[in-house]
């Protein structure tokens, strides 16, 4: 199903874009360059693409559908201020998409998140904001930003950071700050900590050369940059409070604007950020996440939540409790798949998620050790094989549900 909605995204932005800066188009063009695609992804497309067709051939309301969809990726939303927030979905790998957020608030614009270092990514941002200057009317663009936050170290988020260096001040959590100023020495050491993890989640050792691998490969991905501010939980930048959220990353900040709360990666409205155990990253893993997220059901004046990838957040609160039951059950699995016998956590992940190619591998072995370490550190699994451990410098553990 991804490729087809990707494949949906891309030839309707080139539509949109087509349409709402002046090219002519028929309704007949539209459906017949969009409807199949529509019609493998969802009714709900197939509906937006007959909105479009219309709008194509002069039946539609132009202006309702922008306001309604947006213009090749770009929404735009008003605070309660008067502040304009534009949403730029940004392909920053293939077939991955960001939210990436320019805030234009009385003469000043801040950019939340900058994309990938991937060409592609750094096109599509310049593109969006072509398509804020012309369709939104918008006077402010990227060349009027100032201040540029990253949300975290994740580098489909701060990866094209490069290309502000000297022209905006840049901000980013003190906890993040060394995988941007320092990556390549981030991703060795880290690499370290992933082995000890692999070693002791009960992976053989070739597959475990092949992940740590992979892992290492991506220093390349990234060359280092100075920041230029620090920050932490509380601070500001033109007046926007930052949250710092840990869990998915150690220093991910979510940014307050008036009444809208840009949440990044912390809270997404169809999937669960990806959880890592905090003995490969301290400030991650499912404790700290669970600790951040319940400190955003109790943040005022909050009426719309925009994230870091996929949709708006209507009901922030609503969604927070969705996020919460969901790690409830996936804690209750794993005492369930331990409680027959002992297992190992690349045992534990077969059961949660299934066979997983490439990368993929790491990431369930990781979320399967999220959440053992957090059942472990509460005294509801505990170790089954502590002789192993005695005489073994970094044996495979295999754990069993507590009894009582």
């Amino acid at each position: 199903m991804a490729k087809p909605r990707h494949d949906l995204r891309r030839a309707r932005d080139k539509i949109e874009l087509a349409l709402f800066t002046g090219a002519p188009a028929s309704g007949d063009e539209v459906r017949r360059l969009l409807g199949a695609l529509a019609d493998q992804v969802s009714p709900a497309e197939g509906a937006r693409v007959e909105e479009l067709a219309r709008v194509a051939g002069g039946q539609g309301d132009r202006t309702a559908y922008r306001d309604t969809h947006g213009v090749c990726g770009v929404q735009r939303f008003v605070t309660a201020a008067g502040a304009h927030i534009y949403l730029m979905k940004v392909e920053t790998f293939p077939d991955h998409v960001n939210n990436v957020y320019l805030v234009c608030d009385h003469g000043r614009a801040t950019l939340y998140d900058c994309g990938s270092q991937m060409a592609q990514s750094q096109e599509e941002l310049r593109r969006a904001a072509e398509v804020v200057r012309n369709v939104w009317g918008e006077p402010l663009g990227l060349d009027d930003v100032k201040d540029v936050v990253l949300s975290h170290a994740h580098i489909d988020h701060f990866g094209g950071v490069g290309a502000w260096r000297g022209k905006a001040t840049v901000h980013v959590h003190e906890f993040d700050a060394r995988v941007i100023t320092r990556f390549e020495e981030r991703i060795v050491t880290a690499a370290i900590d992933v082995r000890v993890f692999l070693e002791r989640s009960g992976m053989s050792d070739a597959e475990r050369a092949e992940l740590e691998s992979m892992y290492v490969f991506g220093k390349q991905m990234f060359v280092s940059v100075p920041v230029d501010r620090r920050v932490e939980d509380g601070d500001e930048v033109n007046g926007y409070p930052l949250h710092h959220a840990p869990g998915h990353c150690p220093g991910q900040i979510c940014m307050q604007v008036h009444n809208v709360l840009l949440t990044t990666d912390h809270i997404l409205p169809r999937i669960t950020p990806h959880q890592s155990p905090e003995s490969i990253t301290p400030w991650t893993g499912l404790d700290h996440y669970m600790i951040a997220l319940e400190k955003f059901r109790h943040i005022g004046g909050v009426d719309l939540a925009l994230p870091g990838h996929e949709e708006p957040i209507p009901r922030l609160s609503q969604r927070i409790a969705e996020i919460r039951e969901f790690h409830r059950a996936r804690l209750e699995k794993v005492k369930d798949e331990c409680r027959a016998e002992p297992k190992n956590i690349v045992q534990i992940a077969a059961s949660m998620f299934g066979q997983q190619l490439g990368y993929g591998r790491l990431l369930a072995l990781e979320e399967a050790g999220a959440h053992v370490e957090y059942l472990a550190r509460r005294g509801e699994l505990e170790i089954a094989n502590l002789d192993d451990l005695i005489k073994a410098p970094n044996p495979v553990l295999l754990y069993r549900t507590a009894a009582g």
